[in-house]
């Protein structure tokens, strides 16, 4: 009797075990969707491209302002 007394008793706390073991009274942990950020295209600017543009042509405007012509000078040394 005192081996069936044992046995029962290993028997039953081998159960009880087994249930707290799988899982308890924990709530199930639900993983949050990852966040996705996207951010605005900046805006485009056109200072980019125009203001190159305009200091070439100063460039060219300074260089045909400065550019000597002797022809219009007569050669008087001869």
């Amino acid at each position: 009797m005192r081996l069936t007394k044992a046995l029962l008793a290993s028997a039953l706390a081998a159960t009880l075990a087994s249930q707290a073991v799988a899982g308890g009274f924990a709530p199930v942990v639900a993983e949050p969707e990852p966040v996705v950020v996207v951010e605005p295209e900046a805006p485009r600017s056109t200072w980019g491209l125009l203001l190159p543009l305009a200091l070439l042509g100063g460039l060219v405007a300074i260089a045909v302002a400065a550019d000597e012509d002797d022809d219009d000078e007569t050669d008087t040394t001869e």
